[in-house]
């Protein structure tokens, strides 16, 4: 038996309105391939061999009926589009593109699609956008000429209509008459993108996204900032304006170290489709702001770790004044008009910046400061993030805060990362208990609860979730300092990831949220702005407890942290009952309640969602009663094992 007592006028800490978010790293496939909704991969021939061994460009291209494929450099589209195709070939004969990973596309009956190209002919040439699965079957076609003639660029749109449904198609470009002529950029996008934009995000997946309630997305990651190389790294300006002046970047995660199973990324590449004026809408359609991170002249310090002089750091620190204007300068200056000019006139209100990622050691603080200094001076009211390293504990993350203790006013908040087993997050319960608040304030920014050390054996079930629940009421607890966090990976790509677990799984035509995925969601959807005091009574059950932890007993194992509503008129509670026998819950409050809803996730410990059952793990929702204890302000409950409750309660 467990008696909960909430006194609702006993306000404890401020709960911050940023706690909840997202984080967004092109990893798994998650952009090209995955949530930028572009289907053509390769779409610019721009692919090649990182270590200059391999010509890459003609890879998820190939000819139909003895096409005569090349790929020239000769008088190209633009400077950052330096390859196109050179086609030749007879009627009926022409390229095929295979897809990400080799998978094509999916289509619906009745589904439409924007396809787009640019190309140059000497004389007449007729072509058929088709749909065709591998044995010829058509799934929907388009005639259209070439009618402009001559020795410059010329672009085409047309739309066409799936005439049939099918997991695996591939788009065909076909030759209706012998012809010689030259094609770049060519695009394939659905319709029916997140909201309408026409450069935008997979539907399904962008409303996962915007189902989660986040309050801020982190993006573009994560390692893809820091790079291999100087040239690797993420550079911002090369992300924005018309898709034909984006440069193509080889993905950091196609290196062979990553590959599980033993599968291949060696396609996997960054078109720059998504670049940083999409993340900022992207942030504003699913209301949530904007957490940049730049790099600040570093690699990754777990491989190659190169570092750019002190002396030299001139141009990162430009980079990052020149992202605050993009961002929220008038669209009459330099890149505030490039905002504008993209369509985007008001400013994006962008408030803070991450400096570098998961970096650690005297060579990343020498860094940070000196980024810092400049922009504190020129833009006092941008939040900076600086970084503990990549754990949660040892001798760099220990370096980290004593440079805070020694540097107290010099970062908003700190980055702490931690991918830990389900047992750590059970021990851990309290980490943030005794937080020094004179320090920059918490942010949670990559954490994933791991169930193996091999990561090909990693699962996300709902032992995973359901203690990852249980640290998440020990971080609500700390709110006014623990001010934001997110679960990451956010996207893996079925069959084809370099990390797991994941929090959102997708393949060609569906995706599905992880029992972590529903944990998330109840919490970010159900928080108030204040937490009020919670006292717990819990009698020791004579039963065996099967998760672990030095603090877990059985009269122990019901965690708990409630939160008043701004206008204090919605008291939320969360319960995580990690006990193996059910729980009696007198929960009392100091006013009467006057509606109520619960809302709860329960299963078997091993239980995991898929495409084939996505909901085996998915919250219950019902209504309360309060009709027979208006005068008694006590409601009487019983949890399942090892289930996440949360209440809604109108007082």
């Amino acid at each position: 038996m467990a008696d909960i007592t909430i006194h609702t006028s006993q306000k404890l800490n401020t709960v911050s309105p940023m706690l909840y978010g997202i984080f967004f790293e092109d990893i798994n496939y998650a952009g090209d391939g995955g949530l930028y909704a572009e289907l053509i991969a390769n779409r610019s021939f721009e692919y090649y061999d990182r270590n200059g061994q391999t010509d890459k460009r003609k890879m998820c291209w190939e000819p139909i009926g003895g096409c005569r494929f090349s790929v020239d450099t000769r008088f190209p589209l633009s400077k950052a589009h330096s390859n196109y195709a050179h086609l030749c070939g007879e009627a009926g004969t022409g390229l095929r593109n295979l897809g990400f990973c080799g998978e094509g596309l999916a289509v619906q009956e009745g589904q439409s699609f924007r396809f787009s190209c640019y190309a140059r002919n000497t004389s007449p040439v007729r072509l058929t956008v088709r749909l065709a699965d591998k044995s010829g079957q058509l799934y929907g076609s388009k005639t259209f000429s070439l009618v402009r003639m001559g020795h410059g660029w010329s672009k085409y749109n047309l739309t066409l209509t799936a005439t049939g449904s099918c997991k695996f198609v591939y788009p065909e470009i076909i030759l209706e008459t012998e012809a010689a002529f030259d094609i770049d950029l060519i695009s394939l996008f659905p319709t029916d993108t997140f909201l309408g934009r026409t450069n935008g995000m997979r539907r399904d997946m962008a409303e996962m996204l915007k189902n989660l309630s986040p309050k801020f997305m982190r993006f573009p990651g994560g390692c893809i900032v820091e790079g291999r190389s100087f040239e690797n790294m993420y550079c911002w300006k090369d992300t924005i304006g018309p898709l034909s002046e984006r440069r193509t970047n080889w993905n950091r995660w196609q290196m062979e170290e990553y590959q599980i199973n033993g599968q291949t990324s060696e396609d996997y590449f960054q078109s720059y489709g998504i670049g940083y004026y999409e993340y900022f809408c992207l942030c504003e359609d699913i209301g949530a702001k904007p957490v940049p991170v730049m790099n600040v002249g570093m690699t990754c310090q777990w491989h190659e770790a190169l570092l750019a002089d002190m002396d030299k750091l001139d141009k990162w620190i430009q980079d990052i004044l020149d992202l605050i204007e993009f961002a929220n300068g008038p669209e009459t200056g330099e890149w505030g008009s490039r905002r504008s000019a993209m369509g985007h006139p008001a400013p994006f209100g962008l408030e803070y910046i991450g400096i570098g990622n998961e970096q650690w050691g005297d060579v990343y603080f020498e860094r940070y400061e000196a980024f810092q200094k400049v922009l504190s001076e020129k833009h006092p009211e941008i939040k900076l993030i600086t970084c503990a390293g990549w754990t949660a504990e040892g001798k760099d993350f220990d370096t980290a805060y004593r440079w805070m203790n020694a540097n107290k006013d010099k970062a908003y908040a700190v980055d702490e990362h931690f991918y830990k087993s389900p047992e750590w997050f059970l021990e851990n319960l309290h980490r943030y208990d005794d937080y020094d608040r004179t320090l920059p304030k918490v942010f949670a920014g990559e954490y994933a609860a791991h169930t193996h050390e091999d990561t090909s054996k990693r699962v996300c079930n709902w032992y995973a979730a359901l203690c990852e629940a249980a640290f998440l009421t020990g971080i609500e607890k700390n709110a006014d300092h623990v001010v934001m966090s997110c679960y990451a990976p956010l996207f893996g790509r079925t069959g084809h990831q370099q990390w797991q677990p994941d929090l959102i799984w997708f393949d060609n035509d569906s995706v599905y949220g992880t029992p972590s995925y529903y944990v998330q969601q109840l919490f970010a959807g159900n928080v108030g702005t204040t937490l009020v005091a919670a006292d717990i009574s819990q009698s020791e059950a004579e039963a065996e407890i099967p998760l672990t932890g030095p603090a877990l007993t059985a009269g122990n194992a019901l965690h708990t942290s409630s939160t008043l509503s701004e206008d204090g008129h919605t008291l939320y509670v969360k319960l995580v009952n990690l006990a193996e026998v059910p729980v009696k819950i007198n929960l009392k409050a100091d006013k009467p309640f006057r509606s109520g809803r619960i809302q709860e996730l329960t299963a078997a410990l091993d239980a995991v969602n898929s495409h084939e059952s996505p909901r085996n793990v998915y919250p219950g929702e019902t209504n309360l009663s309060f009709s027979d204890c208006r005068d008694t302000d006590t409601l009487h409950l019983t949890l399942p094992k090892y289930s996440v409750t949360v209440l809604e309660l109108g007082i």
